[in-house]
Parts: C-alpha cells; sequence; structure tokens
C-alpha cells in the first residue's frame, strides 16, 4: 500500500505482505474458510425467505447474530488482549464447524425451522464476538510494521474476495443442489483456517497483558476512545455505516424475488457482483491513498456508498442492478478499510485489542439491528423505497458528523506522524 510518508520512502504496494510465507499461509486459510461462511450466508438468507416469505425474518435472524456482539464486543476487546489471538480463533474455528455441521444435518433431513436459524445466529454471533477482532489484531503480529499497511489492506480484502467466492460458489451448489450442501461446505471450509493456523509462526507477537486487571483495562479502553476525537468520530462513522449500510447485504434475498423476479440466480448475481467490487476496492485502496489520502476517502466513499444504496433502489432487471451493487460495493469497502486502516495506524498497541473490539462491534454488531429495522420497514413500504431511506440516511449522517468534527487536517497529520 503507498504509504502517506514524504516521498523518499520507498511505496510498500498493497500486495507486499504476501512476501511473508507466514502471512500468505493465513491469508489463503481464512479465504477458504471466509468463503464458506459467505457461502453459508447467501444460503441461509436464501432459506429463510424460503421458509417465512418475509423480509422481517431475514432481519431477525441478522438481529440474533449481532446482539451478542453488541453485548461482548467491550469484553472481547480485553479479551483478546489478555489471550494469544492464535488460540483464541482455533476455538472459534471449532464452534463455527460444528454450528455449520448442526445447520447441514436440520436442513439435509427436513426439521429445519426458522427458530433453529435464529438460535444457530445466536451461537455464532458469541463466537465471531471473539473471533472479528482476534483476526483483526493478528496481522500485526504476522508482519513487520513497515508491511502492516499491506497486511490490515489484505485482510479486509479477504473477506472482499470471500464475498465473490462465496456467493458464486453458493449460486451454483443452491440452484443445483440446495442450502444444506452450502452449510456442509461451509462446516469442511474451517479446517483450512486452523490448518494454517497451525503452520504458521507468530514473529511479532505482543504478550498477553494478564497482569492488568480486566475492568480497569475495560475503564481505560473506553477513557482513550472518550478522550481521542478523531478515534471516536472514526468509530461512529463506522457505526452509521453498520446501522445503514452493510443491512443492504440482508435485505438482497427479498430484493432479488420480489423486485428483480429472480430469487436464486438473482441473488446469486447480485452479491457476487458486490463481492467483485470489494475486491476493487481493496485492490485500489494502496494507489488511491497516495494520491488523495484516507481523510479525503473517508468522507467521499460515505457519499458514494449511500447514493449507490439509493440508485440500486430504482433498478427493477438483474443486469443494471448488478452494476450498481458493484459500485455500492466498492465503495462500501473502500469506506470500512479506509478507516479499519487508519485506526490501526493511529491507535497505539496497547489499546488496539479494545478500539478493534468497538470497531467491530460498529461495523458488526449494530449492522443486524439496522438490517432489523430495514426489515420492517421494507414490510410497510415496500422493499425499493426502504433501501433509498436507507441511502439518504447513510450519505447525510455521515457528511454531516464527518463535517461538524472538521477532522481531515488532523487524520492526516496523525497518520503521516
Amino acid at each position: 500500500m503507498t504509504t502517506l510518508t514524504p516521498a523518499s520512502t520507498p511505496p510498500v504496494g498493497t500486495f507486499h505482505a504476501l512476501q511473508n510465507a507466514n502471512f500468505r499461509t493465513y491469508f489463503i486459510g481464512q479465504l477458504i474458510s471466509i468463503s464458506g461462511t459467505w457461502m453459508q450466508n447467501l444460503a441461509q438468507g436464501y432459506l429463510v425467505f424460503q421458509l417465512t416469505r418475509s423480509e422481517a425474518w431475514l432481519g431477525i435472524v441478522a438481529c440474533a447474530a449481532g446482539l451478542p456482539i453488541v453485548l461482548m464486543s467491550p469484553l472481547t476487546g480485553v479479551l483478546v488482549e489478555r489471550f494469544p489471538r492464535r488460540q483464541l480463533l482455533y476455538s472459534t474455528q471449532i464452534f463455527q464447524m460444528l454450528f455449520a455441521l448442526l445447520l447441514a444435518f436440520l436442513t439435509a433431513t427436513g426439521q429445519v425451522q426458522v427458530w433453529h436459524i435464529v438460535g444457530l445466529a445466536l451461537l455464532l454471533g458469541a463466537t465471531n464476538a471473539v473471533d472479528v477482532p482476534a483476526r483483526w489484531a493478528i496481522v500485526s503480529e504476522l508482519v513487520s510494521k513497515e508491511d502492516l499497511r499491506s497486511g490490515i489492506a489484505l485482510n479486509s480484502m479477504l473477506n472482499s474476495g470471500a464475498r465473490v467466492l462465496g456467493p458464486v460458489v453458493a449460486g451454483l451448489v443452491l440452484v443445483r443442489f440446495g442450502p444444506a450442501l452450502c452449510f456442509f461446505l461451509n462446516a469442511l471450509s474451517f479446517l483450512a483456517a486452523m490448518t494454517s493456523l497451525t503452520l504458521i509462526r507468530i514473529p511479532y507477537e505482543v504478550p498477553p497483558a494478564r497482569s492488568v486487571d480486566p475492568l480497569a483495562q475495560l475503564r481505560a479502553g473506553f477513557a482513550f476512545v472518550r478522550r481521542d476525537e478523531v478515534v471516536r468520530v472514526l468509530l461512529l462513522l463506522a457505526l452509521i455505516g453498520g446501522a445503514f449500510v452493510i443491512p443492504l447485504l440482508q435485505l438482497m434475498p427479498a430484493f432479488a424475488d420480489v423486485v428483480l423476479n429472480s430469487p436464486e440466480e438473482g441473488f446469486a448475481a447480485l452479491s457476487a457482483a458486490q463481492g467483485v467490487g470489494s475486491v476493487g476496492a481493496g485492490a485500489l485502496i494502496g494507489w488511491l491513498a497516495g494520491r488523495l489520502g484516507f481523510q479525503r476517502i473517508i468522507p467521499l466513499a460515505t457519499f458514494l456508498a449511500g447514493a449507490g444504496m439509493a440508485l440500486l433502489a430504482a433498478q427493477t432487471s438483474v443486469i443494471t442492478a448488478g452494476i450498481v451493487s458493484l459500485f455500492v460495493g466498492f465503495f462500501m469497502i473502500l469506506q470500512f478499510i479506509a478507516i479499519n486502516t487508519t485506526l490501526q495506524l493511529i491507535v497505539p498497541s496497547e489499546y488496539r485489542g479494545r478500539v478493534l473490539a468497538l470497531y467491530t462491534l460498529s461495523f458488526t454488531g449494530i449492522a443486524p439491528f439496522g438490517a432489523l429495522l430495514l426489515g420492517l420497514i421494507a414490510n410497510a413500504i415496500g422493499t425499493p423505497w426502504a433501501l433509498a431511506l436507507y441511502g439518504v440516511l447513510s450519505t447525510g449522517l455521515g457528511l454531516a458528523l464527518w463535517r461538524r468534527a472538521q477532522i481531515t487536517d488532523r487524520v492526516q497529520r496523525r497518520l503521516a506522524a
């Protein structure tokens, strides 16, 4: 990734961290595993809508996955700083594999009901409350400081790339074999992640902070965020995006079915298009950061992601909706990669686990509640109008917050320090 340091400093490309064997092994294992997760997400959304024919139930399932993250994230930030990240990731992968196997069994035997999916979503959310900040934090232990920006960008691209591979495979499997096989393949994908975690070394491991009282750690983390306005505004922007942009992903099964009249192929096409846009954002973030700087990318991406959502609401064909979905996916992930990278670069290492846990709360934990409200609104006024409303709210609130805080210059100075 291109740096914002003086021109005399050699630029580090976005993909430079892949030259590190440890990071490369970790990256491949996580790419396979997260692709399986996105395969399950797509099949699960399809299954929920087929069982209920309700946008609201899509939101309820998403809300069940987010509730544990909201309740646990502040505590898991402390947990990530008190235990080895690899050990935590082993544990979460095992539990998530078991949940996927159970869902595959229930679906294959025809016993699955929507309350089964809600219950498993709750359990999965509890593991994700630990898994997500641990995955973010372990990057700084695998690569040198010079490769940290590249590692962060590539770690962000993992999810984006998986959103291409997962939905493409899921679309093929779903149409031909049904959702049960998607869930089973997801269970197998966790073996790749666990194998990679076994093979890697952790050359820059941060010693666990077990000598500090955990409640004191928790209070210190909140105090740091309260007094650092730049960090606070970035977390609030992530919260706005999580509340109003990310829920678009949960409503896609209903949009593809009700608006595009293509519940399977259309849904897979929209998900894959968003994934392609997301991968493009990850690939170009270094080039864009070198020319615009993260302090300009963040408000620009905030505006264009919301505007793209409003534009998507007006589409009625799979082709045009797919094009707009690619646009939305690009700017949505561009915004979150820029926020995440900026946070990891400006936050001191002793606070990184706690701040990333709050970022997970903002980005991942709040999204399901936004999805629930979006589903209820869609039931009341229709899916297109609900999407348009969320797009306008995301753009308006995000830009108003950035303008009021006036932190553009401070972000630039912190990144250049």
